[in-house]
């Protein structure tokens, strides 16, 4: 129940009808007799208790502070119920059959209840008419009557005249049957929802004043309220059962109240909304006609004169002829477009049979693409791990031939120092360096009688490589490579040769091309032939050796077969320029031939072999002047250039060794030779580098690490002409440009060919020859 003071508003009534009083009494007497005959007992009592102090101060309210109730229709229809009660327990009810004219009744409208007074009606306590004052007149419904005039909408000048009004400002009272006809016309005009009072319906004569004495009867015995009692305590006691049944019906109240807010805001939107769409419609007629259909309108605050009208037509006529110019141009466009869109009708339907063939086509090829990738994803596993095998079992061959000579030069070694340091030979121990020793010096006497045979020039001792095998080793060898080559054959055994072969798929990737070159290009098809070639080429590869070998990859059939690949006999150097395709070979050559001499260099090759050096380096001069994607930018060729540099510098480590003592330099043995002869192949082979890897690096290896540190140590103590002689071979093995370059790692080398040039005598005959020798290597360096 809300106890803060409401503003002072209009106080809507909620008028009852008979038949729905008659309804909720007769749904309610029985259940609420039980109650009304409690609450009269305790009225009865509470007249005969001392008067006390109330707990709420109904009765000392300040001026101006009003506290009303909010009633739900449950709690009047009890308090309709509960005064009908009384009445008929303080007189009777006449008759129905004695039916007799009532005198005038006043009827006072309030809010909770409706008061009527009969003017000659005489009570126990005064036989003079009932006058209110104060407070009682106040909410008797003064403020009702005057708010109802406020709120009365505008009177149409048809309608019949208040009757109740004009009694009123006459200061006569209307009587009962006067002020309930009031009520009904009111009420038929709120659900009408009309802006005026409708014309009252005609009622039969002798009938009228019995329906409405029957209304009297029913309201008064409704409504009539005790005059007799106090009106103080009656005043109290009704507070107090509108306090009680409030707190019942706190719920529906609240929710009464907000439906009554949420009415008010609706009509204050709705009247704000008409204002201002009569508002927008009145000031902006210009803006709004767009359309021929629409309607001008006129301002009716604005006089209508004959000009104005003919001015508005005119500009309606304007704005209907700019409509229809719009219209025959929209027309226009779509007749155009229809034509355009019959003739490409005609067009496409002529070119559906290419569409057709041209969609079957790339149903296939779609078809065959997918095929081809899924049977290459599961042979790459496949080739990946023959590759791998392949290389373990080259590389294997390589680093048994390169132990073998390290092995030989350790023998050789240790046999010298322990004859130098006169130590006997163990027996026991020295079986396996014997058995070393002669299949050494049986290899050494077969490449002898082979030069001798093929009629070659004098060989210096130590200049060719001891890659001779076994039979037996040979036998285990092939043995494994046939095993090898025989799963190779069996990889693609089970795909027919469409899937299998470079040139079959090439060929329908050229069919592509040829039928359409745009989504060729935009398929981005260039960059995949090298991802799906790849596999077979691999497989091809596996077993290829560019250093012991001289097979050629130009001359083999997958690589004819890409260097043709998009190539017409007729194509100009222009188009072959804007070929797609032109760098498919030089990728194949990027991506997996470079690839794989990494992997071979790294597992296979030995440095100081000079025929393999001379391949590798002849495979590498050429790929770098044909391709032009092998440049600096290239990853794969850094690859394979840090891992040249890496077996190179591996070489200078293990298997360089020149004895520089005196009495191992003049034995009668050939090591120290041989060794020296060892260190200037060395030292060719990392010059025939030179143009390909970093000069910067080379001559690093090349000159410091080799030739200052070993090869000048080793001349140093030999004889005089035979380290001239050496020191021949060395600038015959140096690059030119190196020694006319003024190279700082060369300055060693020019001081030792002065000191040797100073040593020698011309007087001498054996040193004529050694002159001549150090007369050109001293050309050579001032060059």
């Amino acid at each position: 129940m809300s106890l803060f003071r409401k503003p002072k508003k209009s106080i809507q009534r909620r008028v009852f009808s008979e038949r729905d009083d008659d309804e909720d009494d007769s749904m309610d007497v029985e259940e609420n007799n039980t109650f009304m005959e409690k609450e009269s007992k305790k009225k009865d009592k509470s007249k005969h208790t001392k008067k006390k102090q109330p707990l709420l101060s109904f009765e000392t309210e300040e001026e101006g502070e009003v506290f009303q109730v909010k009633k739900s229709s449950h709690s009047k229809r009890i308090m309709k119920l509960y005064e009908k009660e009384r009445q008929k327990k303080k007189e009777p009810k006449p008759e129905k059959d004695e039916v007799k004219l009532k005198e005038p009744i006043t009827e006072i409208v309030t809010d909770d209840l409706v008061l009527k007074v009969n003017s000659n009606h005489k009570t126990k306590s005064s036989t003079s008419p009932v006058i209110l004052s104060g407070r009682e007149a106040y909410c008797a419904g003064k403020d009702d009557l005057s708010s109802e005039e406020d709120d009365e909408p505008t009177r149409h000048k048809f309608s019949k005249p208040d009757n109740v009004k004009i009694l009123l400002e006459s200061g006569i009272i209307p009587d009962a049957a006067m002020i309930h006809a009031a009520r009904k016309r009111r009420q038929r005009a709120r659900e009408l929802g009309g802006d005026f009072v409708p014309l009252e319906e005609e009622e039969a004569e002798g009938t009228s004043r019995l329906h409405r004495e029957e209304d009297h009867d029913e309201a008064s015995d409704e409504e009539r309220i005790d005059m007799d009692a106090n009106p103080e305590i009656r005043d109290q006691e009704r507070r107090r059962e509108q306090f009680l049944a409030a707190q019942e019906s706190d719920q529906d109240a609240d929710q009464e109240l907000d439906e009554w807010e949420n009415q008010q805001i609706r009509k204050g939107v709705t009247g704000a909304s008409a204002n201002i769409q009569n508002e927008f419609v009145y000031s902006d007629y210009t803006a709004t006609v767009t359309s021929s259909a629409q309607v001008p309108t006129i301002d009716p605050n604005t006089q209508r004169t004959p000009q104005a009208i003919v001015e508005k037509l005119r500009e309606k006529f304007e704005a209907v002829c700019t409509s229809r110019s719009n219209h025959m141009e929209q027309l226009s466009q779509v007749q155009d477009d229809l034509v355009e869109i019959k003739n490409e009708l005609e067009d496409l339907k002529r070119r559906a049979p290419v569409a057709a063939d041209r969609f079957k086509f790339y149903q296939e090829l779609r078809g065959y693409i997918t095929d081809l990738v899924e049977c290459l994803d599961e042979k790459v596993g496949v080739i990946s791990d023959l590759e791998q095998r392949a290389l373990n079992l080259l590389a294997h061959k390589a680093e048994w031939l390169i132990e073998r000579r390290r092995q030989d030069v350790r023998d050789q070694a240790e046999e010298l120092t322990n004859i130098a340091k006169g130590l006997g030979r163990r027996a026991a121990e020295d079986e396996d360096k014997v058995r070393r020793a002669a299949e050494r010096e049986g290899r050494r006497s077969r490449r002898r009688r082979a030069r001798e045979q093929q009629g070659q020039p004098k060989h210096v001792e130590g200049m060719s490589s001891d890659d001779e095998i076994t039979q037996q080793d040979m036998l285990t060898f092939d043995k494994e490579r046939e095993q090898v080559d025989n799963e190779i054959q069996e990889v693609f055994e089970d795909v027919v040769e469409e899937y299998s072969s470079v040139a079959n798929i090439l060929i329908r990737f050229e069919q592509w091309r040829e039928t359409d070159m745009n989504t060729y290009t935009e398929a981005y098809a260039t960059l995949c032939l090298p991802r799906i070639v790849g596999p077979l080429i691999r497989l091809n590869l596996i077993f290829w050796d560019p250093l012991t070998e001289s097979v050629e990859l130009e001359k083999l059939e997958w690589y004819r077969t890409l260097a043709l690949y998009g190539l017409h006999d007729d194509e100009t150097e222009t188009a072959l320029s804007k070929d797609p395709d032109i760098n498919l070979l030089p990728t194949i050559v990027e991506k997996i031939i470079i690839p794989k001499l990494d992997k071979v260099v790294d597992k296979c090759w030995d440095p100081l072999s000079s025929s393999q050096t001379l391949r590798l380096v002849g495979i590498l001069s050429r790929y770098i002047r044909r391709f032009p994607s092998l440049g600096p930018a290239s990853k794969p060729l850094q690859n394979l250039f840090n891992a040249i540099l890496h077996k190179l510098k591996g070489a200078l480590e293990n298997d360089v060794f020149i004895p520089i003592t005196l009495k191992l330099s003049e034995s009668k043995s050939s090591f120290f030779q041989r060794q020296f002869a060892s260190g200037l192949k060395l030292l060719r082979n990392i010059t025939c580098w030179q143009g390909i890897l970093n000069d910067n690096t080379l001559k690093d290896i090349a000159l410091n690490a080799l030739l200052n540190r070993y090869l000048l140590s080793a001349v140093k103590v030999c004889q005089l002409t035979d380290a001239v002689a050496k020191v021949g071979l060395i600038s015959h093995i140096l690059p030119r440009i190196w020694l006319q370059s003024n190279t700082p790692q060369l300055q060693m080398f020019s001081t030792c060919v002065t000191n040797f040039a100073q040593q020698l005598d011309k007087d001498n005959p054996l040193h004529l020859e050694s002159i001549e020798t150090l007369s050109n290597v001293l050309k050579s360096l001032r060059t």
